[in-house]
């Protein structure tokens, strides 16, 4: 142990240091006793919580979340599950997207490459899924979202509907971005990867990340506070002809217009080049039977864009001493294209591949605005914390795909052009705008220091209109369809927390969610449906012991998900689908000392289609979803000193049984059971830090998903990660 080296700590040395000269000199015994009386109690209690101990470590535990309530509140006093991800624990894993985390994350799993290519409790998720700060858009699709302005992570597990209207009932993840600081500062980070695998070796591969993040006042009086953070990256994958070319800038500004009044406003800039990449196929839905994990089945020419431009604002208000007022805007303009040979289909009988030549081009806007007011009110003894809030948006989508051509290729040569077919041209062209209004209301009732409730009601409504152009055998015919349709629903949440002491709560809560089928599913007479809903029950425990040193949270949930559009035996749609899903979920994070943390994981889901006429998929298991998924990161400082500075190692160990990449027999896949090795070594001297990160060092051959026989995503084999970062 030693002690910081702060004035009051001089001072103390100092003082010691007097006293024992005036012993050695036999001064007085009064005059030493005053001397001691001048160093009182309270003083040597601050200098003690000036004490640390070498090697002590950020924390991964988060003593406060929003995204449940709005508000920040002590996860404790919730009856919901929010596992957080903080900035530490991205930094320590290396994680450059969002999906790089998702294995440290129970209930959560990845099923795919895209935004959306995850699972949450068994619930496939869509675009909704994902939010920043609270509200909906995107600025990138083909890719998880970048990490580069992320301050946090929250996953809202258990529908979501009352605070953020349509969404699938296994969850949500809230990005929670960096903010402007009052403390100036600069941070540089830089990263160099490359594989040590038989298909890539070292430097055969090597993809380059850097970030520049700038933050302060603007002024001597702090009232304008400032943020840009600026990052490229430039990445070689081992698959052939894979790399890619991502931009981001996000410029954020504060104004602090007294200690009461706030705005922060900023804009997303994020444009992502990719050679498209379709993954693998398997020959007779046989995992064993799948072609090299370098085997690109697309060219190098074929391509798959992003580009996206987002501004935001927050304003906050203190209206009174007991109530505030918040306002949030969204706008987001997006436009992915794509322009490939994609997989379609897989020809047993001749090894082959068919694909399509294929262009895409995605127009979306977003436009959202959520304003909201909290506070505290009682009725007699009770005290009630109250929210009330209202959100309108608009979303407008231009979807346009030709389809130009079809071949097929040798399924392991994939060079090996069979043959062409280019007798059909096929245009899809689709116009789809959304209006959704929202009033929503919520209070948490404290009726004891033991006991408390939490109840909430949601009004939603979206209003839609469609309109379909296609072109069939050629470009000269042609036929429109236009529909509208209008849902809404009152969804409802309710949830009941009990203290079993200070630091530990038991919890039972109720949700509902909300969520439209599609307005392109309709029935036999051409009507569209009504929407998808949602219900949990959720039972579980929280507890934060030894001093906020330790968290465990334990979770046993049952989701159903009803009014799934399917066809019945007439090959009609009809709202015959459900998907139930029920499991356990268990996350302990501790610190046992100062230098050491751990963070275990486990998840038992188990997530079926339920009420398909087919038999096919009656009774299977949902895509994508794992039974049973496991992890275990632990982090260990040294406690001295190496070359004057610290020396960190973290080991990480993630296991996922077996997935199916859809839920019919005849075209899905069993992606196999694996388990992934993660380790680093950290050194840390002063405001500067150097890691070197081994990535899946057995070089396990894993799927992380992908969809029917056609589309498979290999996890990446064995890399590593070297990368230097600074703060100035």
């Amino acid at each position: 142990m030693k002690f910081a080296r702060t004035p009051i700590a001089q001072s103390l040395c100092l003082i010691l240091g007097l006293n024992a000269h005036a012993i050695a000199q036999d001064h007085t015994q009064d005059s030493t006793q005053d001397h001691i009386q001048d160093y009182t109690q309270a003083q040597i209690e601050t200098e003690i919580e000036n004490v640390v101990v070498f090697g002590q470590q950020q924390s991964y535990l988060n003593p406060l979340v929003s995204t449940a309530t709005k508000t920040d509140i002590d996860p404790l006093d919730t009856p919901v599950t929010v596992n957080v991800i903080n900035q530490q624990f991205l930094a320590d894993i290396r994680a450059e997207s969002l999906a790089d985390a998702y294995g440290y994350t129970t209930g959560l799993g990845r099923s795919g490459v895209t935004a959306n290519s995850f699972t949450l409790r068994g619930i496939a998720a869509d675009l909704s899924s994902v939010q920043v700060n609270g509200l909906p858009g995107l600025a990138s699709r083909f890719g998880s979202p970048t990490t580069a302005n992320v301050e946090q992570v929250e996953i809202l597990k258990g529908p979501a509907s009352i605070m953020y209207g349509q969404i699938q009932p296994g969850g949500l993840i809230n990005i929670v971005t960096k903010k402007p600081q009052d403390q100036a500062s600069v941070s540089v980070d830089v990263s160099l990867n490359t594989y040590a695998t038989d298909v890539s070796g070292a430097s055969d591969d090597n993809s380059l990340t850097a970030t520049i993040d700038a933050t302060g006042p603007l002024n001597e009086s702090d009232t304008w506070l400032y943020r840009l953070i600026v990052s490229a990256q430039d990445n070689n994958s081992y698959r052939n002809d894979v790399d890619s070319q991502n931009y981001y800038l996000f410029p954020t500004l504060t104004y602090r217009h007294s200690d009461e009044t706030a705005v922060t406003f900023g804009v997303e800039l994020q444009s992502e080049n990719r050679v498209a990449d379709n993954g693998l196929a398997v020959l007779n839905n046989d995992i064993k039977q799948i072609a090299d994990i370098d085997t690109h089945y697309q060219s190098a020419g074929d391509s798959s864009d992003d580009s996206g431009l987002v501004a935001f604002a927050t304003f906050n208000h203190q209206l009174n001493d007991n109530f505030d007022l918040t306002v949030d805007w969204r706008s987001v303009w997006h436009e992915d294209e794509r322009d490939l040979y994609e997989n379609n289909a897989v020809v047993d009988s001749s090894d082959s591949v068919k694909l399509r030549d294929r262009t895409q081009l995605n127009i979306r806007e977003y436009h959202y605005v959520d304003v909201r007011t909290t506070g505290q009110l009682w009725t007699g003894d009770i005290e009630h914390q109250v929210l009330f809030g209202a959100n309108i948006g608009t979303e407008e989508s231009d979807f346009k795909r030709e389809t130009y051509a079809k071949t097929t290729v040798d399924f392991y040569a994939p060079s090996d052009l069979t043959a062409t077919d280019q007798s059909a041209y096929v245009l899809n062209h689709r116009i789809t705008k959304h209006k959704n209004y929202g009033l929503y209301a919520q209070d948490s009732i404290a009726l004891s220091q033991s006991w408390s409730v939490m109840a909430g009601l949601r009004y939603t409504r979206q209003d839609t209109e469609y309109n379909d152009v296609q072109a069939n055998a050629s470009r000269g015919t042609s036929s429109q369809q236009r529909l509208t349709s209008s849902s809404d629903a009152f969804v409802s949440q309710a949830g009941v927390v009990y203290k079993i002491m200070p630091d530990s709560s038991l919890y039972l809560s109720y949700g509902e969610s909300f969520n439209p089928n599609s307005i392109e599913d309709t029935d036999a007479n051409g009507d569209t449906f009504e929407p998808e809903e949602g219900r949990q029950y959720e039972l579980g425990i929280k507890s934060t012991l030894f001093n906020d040193t330790t968290s465990l949270n334990i979770a046993y949930f049952d989701i159903e998900k009803s009014n799934v559009v399917d066809e019945n035996e007439a090959g009609d749609n009809e709202l015959l689908g459900k998907v139930i899903s029920t499991g356990i979920e268990a996350e302990l994070l501790m610190m046992p000392v100062e230098n050491w943390q751990i963070k275990l994981g486990y998840a038992y889901v188990d997530a079926n289609v339920s009420g398909s006429l087919d038999p096919a998929i009656n009774g299977n298991r949902v895509a994508g979803s794992a039974l049973n998924e496991a992890y275990v990161w632990s982090k260990y400082n040294l406690p001295n000193e190496i070359a004057g500075g610290l020396v960190s190692a973290t080991l990480g160990i993630n296991y996922e049984s077996s997935r199916y990449t859809s839920s019919d027999v005849d075209t899905r896949v069993e992606l196999p059971s694996y388990t992934t090795v993660d380790i680093g070594v950290h050194y840390e001297f002063g405001d500067y830090r150097t890691s070197l990160n081994l990535e899946n060092i057995t070089d396990e051959l894993y799927y992380i998903g992908g969809s029917k026989d056609s589309r498979l995503y290999v996890g990446d084999p064995r890399n590593i990660t070297l990368s230097v970062s600074g703060k100035f």
